[in-house]
């Protein structure tokens, strides 16, 4: 029996892709893995490094080795339950759009809130830039370039950003991130073609994406790095983060912060709040801070259902 390392680049049930030594081959996850897996719902991510034996023809994973990071959400229906999305990665790449799916800054604010807790850098790509209205546009933008945040436009259709999008990722592993319908695969096959990931027409009638990729792949790239495609979500809750903690993943609270009046100020109710103060006088973007208090009052619950 011989024990190799490999990579994952795809799980799907109790059956894995992993590659080793440049080779494509199935592994089973023992089930010891499921009875150690703790909170999460699968035990084994895309991205993962994982030791394998090797009987024969049969490949299994015995051991998932050490994480650099990793991407997750909360599993649907269940507040403590946590969905690994990848790991080991070196950016999360929030793709959205104008035109449709509309663009929703609660989902964006919620996956950049994410990626701060976990630690992994996040750029934004605003995709269908052929679509986006000019007043929309211009407040999208500032919005974001006054948190901070890497911003790149792009279009499929037209092929704008395509030059900028592929910088971005070049020689990174990158996870790309986003609701369906938003125009991830297309983007990955115009910098890609031999790819030809499947993409498909927005519906008209929910005015919003179908779902195109059903699960997690890695795909290597040959100008270098790699990519994560992710299927499409329609909505996004993240894992992990004290509500107490929350403000520190919105970076235009921190130094305003950092003058209220409370040291552990959570920017909703407490006089002299300088956060607040900034909302009503229109220098931080109404949405991120409706955003904000959504995620709290959510994160809130959770902890009050669970003591």
């Amino acid at each position: 029996m011989n024990t190799v390392e490999g990579l994952v680049v795809r799980v799907d049930a109790r059956q894995c892709d992993v590659e080793i030594a440049g080779e494509m081959r199935a592994a089973l996850m023992r089930g010891r893995l499921f009875e150690n897996r703790g909170i999460d719902k699968m035990p084994i991510a895309v991205g993962d490094r994982v030791m394998l034996h090797e009987n024969g023809d049969e490949l299994a994973i015995q051991e998932v080795l050490p994480r650099d990071n990793l991407f997750a959400r909360r599993v649907t229906g269940e507040e403590t339950r946590r969905q690994l999305l990848a790991v080991n990665v070196d950016q999360v790449v929030i793709v959205a759009c104008f035109g449709t799916p509309p663009f929703s800054s609660i989902t964006t604010d919620r996956i950049l809130a994410a990626c701060s807790f976990a630690s992994i850098p996040a750029v934004l790509v605003l995709n269908k830039s052929d679509k986006a209205k000019r007043g929309k546009r211009r407040r999208v933008m500032e919005t974001y370039q006054t948190g901070g945040f890497k911003i790149i436009e792009t279009s499929a259709a037209d092929e704008t950003g395509i030059d900028d999008f592929a910088d971005v990722v070049r020689g990174k592993r990158s996870v790309l991130y986003g609701l369906s319908g938003v125009g991830k695969s297309s983007l990955l096959n115009l910098i890609e073609s031999g790819l030809g990931l499947k993409t498909r027409e927005i519906s008209k009638s929910l005015k919003s994406g179908r779902h195109t990729t059903t699960f997690a792949r890695l795909y290597h790239l040959e100008m270098g790095g790699s990519v994560i495609d992710t299927p499409g979500v329609r909505a996004f809750r993240p894992h992990g983060i004290p509500s107490g903690e929350l403000r520190l993943h919105w970076p235009e609270f921190a130094e305003l912060g950092r003058e209220c009046d409370y040291d552990d100020c959570t920017h909703r109710h407490e006089p002299g709040c300088k956060v607040t103060a900034a909302v009503d006088a229109d220098e931080i973007a109404a949405s991120r801070y409706r955003s904000y208090e959504s995620l709290l009052c959510e994160l809130e619950e959770i902890e009050a259902n669970r003591d």
